[in-house]
């Protein structure tokens, strides 16, 4: 077991996941590149994507929540792009957008995308988002606005933070 934990760490910082996929025996290196590669590229509407709040994990004052996009169609589809959280109010206006790094992951029957939305709760700054509405730039594409589920009704608006799209590894 020592050994293939070496060789997995080796061949993750040498050909990154896809070789690492490949030394698992999951697939070659080829098969896990092109995958991605193939899937052509999602469409909220057409590949009916979904959007919602996943278990949130909290360490001291800083909160980890992360958001999966799922879809309920029957096809694999490569969402990627930038994603885009505007925080609303109760009435639906807009109190604060934040711009996450570039990504990419599956998203089909199988395989879910997620990117982490992480805050400081309270403090500074506050704000109190009831909703949460989020775009995949540049293609833009929108998903409805989603209730915000967060215990933390008063979060720091100077502490947020939004990570890249990549694969739900769960």
């Amino acid at each position: 077991m020592r050994v293939t934990q070496v060789k997995l760490s080796t061949t993750l910082a040498m050909t990154g996941v896809a070789g690492a996929i490949a030394v698992a025996g999951l697939a070659s290196p080829a098969q896990a590149a092109t995958t991605t590669a193939k899937a052509p590229a999602c469409s909220v509407a057409k590949n009916k994507l979904v959007l919602q709040f996943a278990h949130d994990y909290v360490t001291g004052k800083k909160v980890d929540q992360p958001l999966s996009i799922s879809t309920k169609g029957k096809k694999t589809c490569l969402l990627s792009g930038r994603p885009v959280v505007r925080l609303l109010d109760k009435k639906h206006k807009v109190i604060g957008v934040y711009k996450g790094a570039k990504g990419q992951a599956l998203v089909g029957p199988a395989d879910q995308a997620v990117f982490h939305l992480t805050f400081t709760k309270g403090g500074k700054h506050p704000v109190h988002p009831a909703w949460v509405q989020v775009t995949v730039s540049p293609k833009g594409a929108a998903f409805k606005p989603i209730r915000w589920s967060s215990t933390y009704r008063s979060i720091s608006k100077k502490s947020i933070k939004v990570g890249a799209l990549k694969p739900w590894l769960d």
